[in-house]
């Protein structure tokens, strides 16, 4: 089974492309995934993973995602081959068959991503009591 799920930020705008004779649209980028790993000064190691989306999917994402973007991939690994230069070299990818935006496009100049509920209605909340839980 070759399944994997990621949870990381786009490392650079999406690039979208498409393919000579069947047209369909290809578009590449890059997350960066933290490792779990905590080293003796407090940094974590980041992973930088080439993702390829083909399809309708592409060409969302290249219109509605940018460098920053928190997003959830689940696809599977792929090992393409080439040669340059007369020497064959490998490449390995995260082909996303789907994708889930995990927040909001930037709203102010800032460069800060928001992030608001939608369906909620801040004042109907109210403070409850710990009796009144029922576990």
């Amino acid at each position: 089974m070759n399944n994997s799920v990621l949870i990381g930020r786009l490392a650079r705008d999406p690039d979208l492309k498409y393919i000579p004779g069947s047209g369909t649209a290809v578009a590449t980028f890059s997350i960066a995934v933290d490792r779990d790993y905590i080293k003796k000064d407090g940094t974590k190691e980041t992973d930088f993973i080439p993702v390829e989306v083909m399809g309708k999917l592409a060409e969302v994402c290249a219109n509605n995602l940018g460098k920053g973007r928190l997003v959830a991939i689940v696809g599977s690994i792929r090992v393409d081959s080439y040669e340059k230069e007369g020497e064959k070299r490998t490449y390995t990818k995260v082909h996303a068959d789907r994708m889930k935006f995990l927040d909001y496009k930037k709203e102010n100049k800032e460069n800060e991503y928001t992030f608001e509920p939608q369906g909620l209605d801040p004042q109907g909340f109210q403070a409850i009591d710990d009796d009144d839980i029922p576990f």
